[in-house]
């Protein structure tokens, strides 16, 4: 394929080639050029990084107008780069050059005078506009007095000037925006100043080598269809806006997912460092491997390396698999950058040569896609849902390129096959391919021995240590297979974490299941393969409200897939261990009434009645305090007696501030010896005789509800005036804090 492609129209002859060979066979316009990007960039990037904080910061522009300001520059730049190729292919590439240059000059310049919304709108559009002039008819140039083969080194070393602006400009502009504010924009305009002045000077001793083209002039008309016309080209203009919307992500939505995980600013910083290091380290060794293969295996390489890069910023959550994704991206974008330039060129009619570049830059449409799509992503699905659906962009963003050069192919006689062989040639996975086939036989045989014997292993490794009680597995939402592990280890139930997320994956893959975010409860009898089903069956949240009856907590478990008969059969088991059930009588309607702790509970999706049952009786266990125990046994009264006048104490008040007047009441009336005068019992208990404490004295036979933790509070006042304890007092504003008292409401 390439011997095909490599035929594009050479600018020099012999005799020019010669000439310039102390300049590295490069013509020293090429060399004026390169320089020039670093020097502009440089100076560019010292100063518009901090526009954002003049204008937020000085002149109070709200964030719609700072943002519509900064993407001002995307827009007229995506547009630009086609008028401007246009303009250069019709009027010569200095003239264009040496325009924009000098109108840029006047933009910086502007920049340090402006004053309202407006002023700096327009500015910030004719600097991307003039951007975007001068840099797609500058590599046009460079493209017009090189030949073929140097052109990819070409692009690489314009690729490496712009990093080292990005990396050079920001660091002045630190130092120098402290100090003299946007007069740093002056200093900007100077260095253009400047460069133009050498430009002109440039172009005046070598004006014989840039005479404007002769022949026919190309007609806008004809330049507003050469998408249309020509289809690689096209297809490459699609695969740029999406290489563009997945790139830009960087700088947009990295640092945004970095402090979502709670990661310092400073490792962005890094890996904005690692980025521009890598481009200079590495840019020629890259482009000199890429010079000698296919440019399609240079895109397709290039291609992976980014999809690998974005799938570690999706899957990892520690400081490696970021350095990692950036490192991988940051290889990626070398090749992709210089070697879809060096297709362009090659795709490029003789005559419309800055058209075709100009065209290509409506990729960078991206650039202003991007920040916007990223934002909405994160909101919507997260930041890993958001890496990886970048993942899925520059899969298609690698086949647009594909397709894009299989036109160009066909256009020469190529056929599919020979550009495949082609690909795999330059990989050198041809011999393992036959070599591949040749084992395919025996090793399918081995994999699949192989995948039994490990999964017997790994269960054997990962199984869990004896447990005799409950745990509690809480999985995050986006939560790694590693964070998964790491939580079962921390609570036994595993006994190695590193081999975890070799078994979740084989299980999930299996099974077509994933994770489900939520608080599990773990059984002791549980197997590895019951907690896998477990973790991945999802969880039910319900809220009992404080004085709910057994009844009422049936209605509102049922929709939870409880029965009533299986809730009353749970409630009236004799099968829990808890000192404090030994000494309630059988006969009650209710056999825990008043022992179910409200508040709000998490179970496994297949949780049954006495699970749920098992998790209330737990958490009232662990309201009872040593203390509250102590001031019981004191009073010589029983954990029973407390409950059933807490219970009658949250029917008769809801409101936490007068449930201890309503207690004292209580204490008064059993001293004076006459009923209690409650009268709003909950059925059943308020159609049975033996509880209608509005006609007998004392207490009813047992609780009428579950109470809450003020309730239950209150009658510890009630018990013992001098009762003391870390809640709040019962007359305070809202709910007491008994987290060191009686019950906790929360899981």
């Amino acid at each position: 394929m390439d011997s095909v492609v490599n035929n594009g129209g050479a600018s020099l002859s012999r005799k020019e080639k010669y000439k310039w060979k102390k300049y590295g066979g490069y013509h020293p316009v090429v060399w004026i050029l390169i320089l020039g990007t670093a020097m502009t960039r440089t100076a560019s990037f010292m100063s518009l990084p901090f526009l954002v904080i003049h204008l937020s910061g000085n002149l109070g522009m709200d964030s719609l107008s700072v943002g519509l300001t900064l993407g001002a520059a995307g827009l007229t730049g995506a547009f630009g780069s086609f008028v401007g190729g246009y303009l250069s292919d019709r009027w010569g590439r200095r003239l264009i050059l040496l325009t924009s240059l000098f109108v840029w000059t006047g933009t910086f310049l502007g920049f340090a005078l402006g004053k309202t919304f407006l002023h700096f709108f327009v500015l910030n559009a004719l600097n991307g506009l003039c951007r975007s002039f001068f840099e797609t008819t500058s590599q046009a140039l460079m493209s017009d007095i090189s030949t073929p083969e140097k052109r990819l080194k070409i692009f690489g070393y314009r690729y490496v000037a712009v990093n080292i602006g990005m990396v050079a400009g920001p660091m002045l502009g630190a130092v120098l925006f402290q100090m003299m504010g946007m007069r740093i924009f002056v200093y900007t305009a100077v260095i253009y100043l400047f460069y133009f002045m050498v430009l002109y000077q440039v172009f005046v001793l070598f004006r014989k080598d840039l005479q404007p083209q002769t022949g026919e002039r190309v007609r806008f008309a004809e330049c507003l269809g050469v998408i249309r016309r020509d289809r690689s080209l096209g297809y490459f203009v699609l695969a740029g806006i999406l290489f563009f919307t997945t790139f830009s992500q960087i700088e947009s939505s990295l640092p945004i997912h970095l402090g979502e995980l709670g990661k310092d600013a400073e490792l962005f910083a890094l890996l904005l460092t690692i980025n521009a290091v890598v481009v200079i380290l590495l840019q020629y060794p890259m482009n000199r491997w890429a010079g000698k293969k296919s440019v399609l295996t240079g895109l397709v390489v290039g291609s992976v390396l980014c999809i690998t890069g974005y799938f570690a910023f999706g899957v990892g959550d520690s400081n490696l698999f970021f350095i990692l994704g950036i490192v991988l991206l940051t290889l990626g974008e070398i090749l992709v950058f210089p070697v879809s330039s060096l297709f362009i060129d090659r795709i490029a009619d003789e005559r419309m040569r800055g058209i075709y570049y100009g065209a290509n830059g409506f990729g960078q449409l991206g650039l202003f896609i991007g920040p916007l799509l990223g934002g909405w992503l994160l909101e919507v699905v997260g930041g890993r849902g958001l890496w990886l659906l970048m993942v899925l962009l520059m899969v298609y963003a690698l086949f647009f390129y594909a397709m894009g050069y299989r036109v160009f192919g066909q256009r020469r006689k190529v056929t599919l096959l020979d550009i495949v062989r082609r690909v795999l040639l330059d990989l050198r996975l041809i011999f393992a391919i036959k070599r591949m086939v040749k084992m395919l036989p025996p090793l399918l045989l081995i994999v699949a021995f192989t995948v039994f014997i490990s999964d017997q292993w790994v269960s054997r490794a990962l199984a869990n240590p004896p447990r005799t009680e409950t745990v509690s597995i809480r999985i995050q939402d986006e939560a790694s297979l590693f964070e998964i592990g790491r939580e079962l280890k921390r609570n036994g139930v595993i006994s190695n974490e590193w081999l975890f997320p070799l078994y979740g994956f084989r299980y999930t893959l299996q099974e077509q299941t994933r994770f489900e975010p939520g608080t599990y409860q773990i059984q002791p009898e549980m197997g590895l393969k019951s907690v896998m089903k477990t973790m991945t069956g999802g969880t039910w949240t319900v809220v009992i409200p404080e004085g709910a009856t057994v009844r009422e907590m049936g209605l509102v478990l049922k929709y939870h897939g409880i029965s009533e008969k299986e809730w009353t059969r749970a409630v009236n088991s004799e099968v829990y261990d808890y000192p404090f059930l030994d000494s309630i009588p059988k006969n009650r309607p209710y056999r825990l009434e008043g022992y179910l702790a409200p508040g709000r509970y998490e179970f496994n999706r297949d949780a049954d009645a006495e699970e749920v049952v098992e998790a209330m009786l737990n958490r009232f266990n662990e309201g009872i305090t040593p203390n509250i125990q102590a001031e019981l046994k004191e009073n010589q009264l029983s954990v029973d007696y407390w409950v059933t006048v807490a219970s009658l104490i949250e029917k008769q008040e809801p409101d936490h501030r007068k449930k201890t007047a309503v207690a004292r009441d209580f204490k008064e009336r059993l001293r004076r010896g006459v009923p209690l005068g409650v009268r709003t019992l909950p059925a059943p208990y308020g159609e049975l005789y033996d509880y209608q404490v509005w006609v007998h004295q004392g207490l009813p036979p047992g609780p009428v509800s579950n109470p809450g933790s003020a309730s239950l509070e209150a009658v510890l006042f009630f018990i013992d005036p001098d009762h003391s304890s870390s809640s709040s007092d019962p007359g305070d504003e809202g709910n007491p804090d008994t987290s060191g008292g009686v019950l906790s409401d929360t899981p």
